[in-house]
């Protein structure tokens, strides 16, 4: 079989969000972390901050000349990474339903 698949710890995010910030590898976080080079990516892609679309300049089409400066990069902040994980692991991905002895003892 194969490897046990588990969460990113809270923890785990923070140390993302600290090596990003310090403009670690990819790689390197996960051999840190000991996770998967994908999985890292993955939890960056998914939990990355635009600055450019908190204003009104942002547009869904790619600009004839791209930005720079300190205000333009991508951002990986942890503490809203945990939370959506938190929010999805307290809700089932089915909907809960009656069984047919319950339903008929209801009615």
């Amino acid at each position: 079989m194969g490897e046990v698949y588990s969460h990113l710890s809270e923890e785990e995010r923070q140390v993302i969000q600290i090596e990003v910030g310090n403009g670690a590898s990819i790689r390197g976080i996960g051999a840190m972390l000991g996770r998967s080079p994908s999985s890292i990516s993955r939890e960056i892609k998914r939990n990355t901050w635009f600055p450019s679309n908190e204003n009104e300049s942002y547009r869904p089409y790619r600009p004839k000349r791209l930005k720079a400066g300190p205000w333009t990069g991508r951002y990986y902040i942890a503490g809203p990474a945990q939370r959506k994980a938190d929010r999805r692991r307290s809700k089932p991905r089915k909907p809960y339903r009656l069984s047919h002895d319950r339903l008929w003892a209801q009615v």
